[in-house]
Parts: structure tokens; sequence; C-alpha cells
């Protein structure tokens, strides 16, 4: 037993033993080593891209860049923007700045090449806060405000789109500027108030605006089939000797068929 313990103790001491240490741990490093480089080489930790900053680029461009630094990307998203011509970038993943490998994907966000369309809503009654308030939430915009004499103060009267009125329903571009004509409360002017009987709606209106005096509610009896015929027999306020009204206030007009008037 001393003898076998004798003999472990001389080959530790033996200059073959650390000969033998001496080259697995070289050969270990070296393998570490070897793994290590490949690695490096494989992954290449040391070949990294800086991102620029895409936003407001048009696409065409971005995709040379891109392709140019071996790198790809995915559009991910195309939204309706009015500020920015289409096919422009809005937003990218990686950030700008940030340091990616070759072949990385770039996800990008751009400008849609067709602009979306809404329906045009009804701001007529609506207070101007309220009409604003309808118009952002629909994408567009509040364009000229221009105010006439009119008891509904601060209230849409009519709406326009480059000088021509515009109906509610009617399909418009987001972005596109509404204008919006607005009551500016009575006035104290008065005026005279017109005699309307026996006029059409047609004519009832031209006579009150030529006074500055707003056409309010229309009314047709039973007896009208054509409306453009129909005329006039009782209005609100009613047309006394030397009436005077308010510049800017409502009449309301009944009309019947011409027939029923002349009887």
């Amino acid at each position: 037993m001393e003898n076998s313990n004798n003999s472990w103790l001389s080959f530790f001491l033996s200059k073959s033993f650390y000969k033998n240490l001496s080259l697995s741990i070289a050969t270990f490093v070296i393998v570490v080593l070897s793994i290590l480089l490949l690695l490096r080489f494989y992954t290449r930790h040391d070949d990294l891209i800086e991102l620029s900053d895409f936003s407001g680029m048009n696409l065409n461009k971005v995709d040379s860049i891109l392709n140019e630094s071996s790198l790809r990307y995915v559009i991910i998203d195309s939204v309706f923007n009015t500020k920015l011509p289409s096919n422009s970038i809005i937003d990218q993943d990686p950030l700008a700045g940030s340091f990616v490998k070759e072949n990385r994907r770039i996800y990008l966000t751009v400008v849609a090449k067709s602009k979306k369309q809404v329906l045009m809503p009804n701001l007529v009654d609506l207070s101007l806060r309220r009409a604003i308030s309808k118009l952002k939430s629909l994408d567009l915009s509040v364009g000229k405000l221009s105010f006439i004499p009119d008891m509904a103060k601060n209230v849409v009267l009519k709406q326009f789109i480059d000088n021509q009125e515009i109906e509610y329903g009617a399909q418009i571009f987001v972005g596109t500027e509404v204008d919006l004509v607005l009551g500016d409360g009575l006035s104290d002017v008065m005026v005279n108030l017109p005699n309307l009987n026996g006029l059409t709606k047609e004519d009832a209106e031209i006579l009150l605006q030529m006074n500055s005096i707003n056409l309010g509610l229309v009314m047709y009896d039973s007896s009208v089939k054509d409306s453009a015929t129909a005329v006039v027999y009782r209005q609100r306020p009613s047309a006394e000797d030397n009436a005077m009204i308010n510049l800017g206030r409502n009449v309301d007009i009944h009309l019947t068929s011409k027939n029923s008037a002349d009887e």
C-alpha cells in the first residue's frame, strides 16, 4: 500500500505529468479561443451598422440606402397624413441611431398612396365648438369662419367647401378644409319686413336676403303637388303696415298651391 502511494506521488512530481498537464491546458485554451473567434466571425460582432433617420424620406430612397447597407425592410403599416407626400416614412423600428447587423429587417410605417375619404357630417345647427370637434374627429380641417346676423349666435348656418355649399353625406377627402357660416346674433338695426304673400319660396328667399333677413321654417300644406309653383299665403312674423324686424332675424313661411291661393 505504501509502495502504491509512493508511485502516485512520484507520478505527480514527475516532469512527464507537468508536461502532459501543460499540454492539456494549452489545448483547452486553444480550443476555447478558436470557438470564440469562430463565433465572432459568424455573428459579426464588430460589423454593426448605425441606422439613419428615415423620417420624411421617400420609400424609394430608403430602399436604396438599406440595400447598400445589406439591410432589409418590411412595411408594417400605411397611414393617412396630409402634411407629407405619399410613400414618405413616418416611423421606423429600430429607431434612428440604433446599431444593427447586416441582413436585419427594418420595420417601416409609410404615408398611404391615396387619401382616405369620409362622409361630410351635418354641422348645421351645431355650436361652433361642437362643429370643430366633429370635424377634427373625422380628420377634417376648419377653414374660413364668416358671420352673418342671425338669432342663433355662434351656431353653424351653412357649410362650404371651395366656395360651394356642401351637403352632408357627400364623400370628401381627409384633411379637406370646411368653411363655416355662423350666426352673429341679432343686430340692433331694424329693417322693413317685406310682404311675401303670393311669392314662391325662391322669390321669397331672395326678397328676404335683399333685406338682410333669413328664411326660417318652410311649411307646405296638403294641396301642394309641386313645391316649385307653391306660393306663400302666411308668414311669421306677419307683414303689417310698416312692420319692422331685427336685421338677421328668421321669417317662417307657409305655402299652398297656386290654385288654392287664387280661390
